[in-house]
């Protein structure tokens, strides 16, 4: 007969097997992260773009995005209840504004009392909103229905604007952050190095390419479209979240060839094969330019950059140049 362990032996054994495996476990497993700090919520992709390139190398904000990155713009984002629970241990917000996170006005009863919230876009000079912008006969629109979102929220279409809406926040995370406020300077001064590069371009693009007449998807673009001399004539939505009528896409392309329209954009949300029909029908060309409303869930540190000089490429190529670069 066998002899066996004495019970006492035996749970010793499993004790100092347990203690070795728990050792190895503990070499084996990655290093906790040091306790996070400050919870900051952004309520929107291209103003997160921002405030992730401006925290860059300073560990001390917990950043993170309240939407999905591939949302889009936020006009119709419903937060769920994890969203909800996020915003309601945030201290920090940071907000495009002019409406453009519609849902915050019900989120925010969850928020703490003491959140701080940094609205980027304030004091930054807008242009009006205006779904449709003229009255087509189709039904849909009236003219005293033109205005209907005032100001027009799409502020971060453009690099001069995007450069603003960069030191709204830098200034509001050094007023949290003291001593990190030279840090956030530093980064903003690097954001705006990148903001002249791109306003660069469009300042030479608006000298060969002014006045050329385009009609947009929606108001995507408008800001972008006023640096670079563009004019947007009419948008194919006719109110938010609106599909066009068959009468009004087909005044739309009566309207582009009357009006010398040079081609139809669109934003990648939209329904695209729309876009290329109508710019069909019109004979002129369609291209897709990204507003960055949405992108990758890690995202590269130029991403805003690189992103807008495509858009810059794209529209450059759609349009030839009209006059001499050098002429006032």
């Amino acid at each position: 007969m066998k002899n066996k362990l004495p019970v006492k032996n035996k749970i010793a054994l499993i004790l100092v097997c347990l203690g070795f495996l728990g050792l190895w476990l503990g070499l084996k497993a990655p290093v906790k992260a040091a306790a996070a700090g400050p919870r900051l919520i952004v309520a929107s992709y291209p103003a997160w773009l921002f405030t992730r390139y401006l925290t860059m190398g300073r560990d001390y904000f917990q950043v993170e995005l309240l939407t999905n990155p591939t949302t889009g713009c936020p006009h119709d984002f419903a937060p769920q209840p994890r969203d909800l629970e996020r915003l309601s241990q945030a201290r920090v917000l940071v907000k495009n504004g002019l409406g453009l996170e519609a849902y915050l006005e019900r989120a925010l009863k969850v928020a703490s009392k003491d959140i701080v919230i940094i609205d980027a876009s304030q004091n930054l000079p807008t242009l009006p909103g205006s779904w449709g912008r003229m009255d087509l006969g189709d039904g849909t629109v009236k003219s005293s229905d033109l205005t209907p979102l005032a100001p027009n929220p799409h502020i971060f279409s453009s690099p001069r604007l995007a450069g603003l809406m960069a030191k709204n926040i830098a200034d509001g995370l050094a007023k949290i952050d003291p001593e990190g406020a030279a840090h956030y300077q530093d980064r903003r001064t690097a954001f705006q190095a990148d903001m002249d590069y791109l306003n660069d371009f469009i300042a030479a693009f608006s000298r060969s390419r002014q006045g050329y007449k385009l009609i947009a998807s929606h108001d995507f673009m408008d800001y972008l479209a006023q640096d670079l001399g563009l004019v947007i004539l009419a948008d194919i939505e006719p109110a938010p979240e609106t599909a066009p009528s068959a009468f009004r896409l087909a005044a739309l392309a009566a309207l582009a060839k009357e009006e010398g329209v040079k081609a139809i954009v669109a934003e990648p949300a939209f329904n695209l094969n729309l876009a290329r029909t109508l710019a069909g029908e019109a004979g002129v060309a369609a291209a897709v330019i990204d507003p960055v409303t949405a992108g990758p869930f890690d995202p590269g540190p130029d991403y805003y950059k690189t992103v807008m000089r495509e858009n810059l490429v794209t529209l450059a190529t759609l349009l030839p140049a009209n006059r001499s670069a050098n002429q006032p």
